[in-house]
């Protein structure tokens, strides 16, 4: 069988958990069935590099015309460049048709890229939606201003069920829509956890990962940190991640004093030995569809707690952690009692153990190879 080639669009390879679901999915898929290639709008990344590590064929606007002293090739290169303006001032019609010609499914990944540039001729069209537009301004934006454009994909595939309750609510759009949980590779994060990280072992460690930035809110979880503090509740935080908030958050420990009780452990390519050594991990999002670090932690076997209601849609049947109310008073009030109520505690570690085994990656990437196999008639 001819390998069916998929195009995944993506704005910049940052550290965040969209990219981090995008990497397990393109190492999941079935290299005997699919021919698989990242085209990115903005290069420079912090994560450019960690997707060519792994053999993923990354494709820039000027990857198709690198310079070269070849005459011909430079004449092409030339042209090449004119039609690639010209695409990106059509809002990216025709710019996968010069830069990655021939693809059978294109992917639309991000929120941001080029409106037209998940179209390509003869193509299959899937958009993700990887927020959830009801709490996200961003994704909220793009699913009310785009209506007649979402329309023209063939798949709208939503990373949550709250996701596309709330794209159903707010789109006109009501068939070829579905929910796919981002697969992750649970083996890998296993693998990885048992790496030697130095951590305190004096007192019970909160861990939190992610992007540096508004939408994470780490500062709600420094704030509540010097609260339980305050009370006599001793544990340690430690929040693992880079982005533009960290100089904001270092001058925030020390206004508040927890400079000796927080650990800014800053980016980590392997931030699970982190995660593993905690007694929990915490989110304090203010929106997400559903969280990556939620599942690596439950692959884990870590309880998590978070203020967003999609991760409980992976909890199953079992008590894995908390989900608060997203404001500050209803996620202090959780992770003190995941801190103080032992009992509790020991019932959403074991429920977090039983459930890792849910977080099989073959078994969830084999839901969306069955999508795009459908999608192009060779299932």
């Amino acid at each position: 069988m001819k390998k069916i080639k998929i195009t995944f669009i993506h704005y910049e390879l940052v550290f965040g958990g969209a990219e981090q679901a995008l990497f397990d999915l393109v190492n999941l898929l079935d290299k005997e069935k699919f021919d698989v290639s990242v085209f990115v709008q903005q290069p420079g990344g912090a994560w450019d590099q960690k997707f060519l590590d792994a053999g993923i064929h990354v494709v820039y606007d000027y990857s198709c015309r690198q310079p070269t002293w070849n005459p011909i090739k430079k004449l092409g290169n030339f042209q090449k460049k004119l039609q690639v303006k010209k695409a990106l001032q059509q809002d990216g019609a025709g710019l996968l048709d010069i830069c990655c010609p021939g693809s059978d499914i294109v992917v639309d990944n991000s929120a941001w890229c080029y409106p037209e540039i998940g179209f390509a001729k003869g193509a299959k069209t899937v958009k993700y939606i990887h927020c959830d537009p009801a709490t996200d301004p961003g994704w909220r934006e793009l699913v009310l201003n785009e209506q007649e454009r979402l329309k023209r994909y063939d798949r709208i595939v939503c990373v949550s069920k709250m996701v596309e309750t709330s794209f159903l609510k707010l789109s006109d759009r009501t068939e070829g829509v579905e929910t796919h949980y981002n697969p992750i590779d649970s083996q890998e994060v296993k693998r990885k956890s048992l790496e030697a990280v130095d951590l305190p072992k004096d007192e019970p460690l909160v861990c939190a990962v992610g992007r540096l930035c508004k939408q994470k809110s780490f500062e709600r979880l420094l704030v509540i940190h010097r609260h339980l503090l305050d009370e006599g509740i001793r544990h340690k935080l430690v929040i693992v991640g880079d982005g533009p908030d960290r100089e904001f958050l270092a001058r925030l420990c020390t206004t508040l004093g927890v400079e000796e009780s927080v650990i800014l452990a800053g980016y980590q390519s392997n931030p699970y030995p982190y995660m593993k050594a905690a007694k929990f991990v915490a989110s304090s999002s203010l929106a997400e569809g559903l969280p990556v670090i939620a599942m690596e932690a439950l692959s884990l076997g870590i309880p998590i707690i978070a203020p967003i209601p999609s991760v409980a849609e992976v909890f199953g049947d079992e008590t894995c952690g908390l989900i608060t109310e997203n404001s500050m008073e209803s996620l202090e009030a959780g992770i003190r009692k995941m801190l103080t109520d032992e009992d509790f505690y020991r019932q959403t570690k074991a429920g977090a153990e039983r459930r890792s085994a849910y977080f099989d990656g073959k078994r969830m990437v084999k839901e969306v190879e069955n999508m795009f196999l459908d999608l192009v008639g060779e299932r």
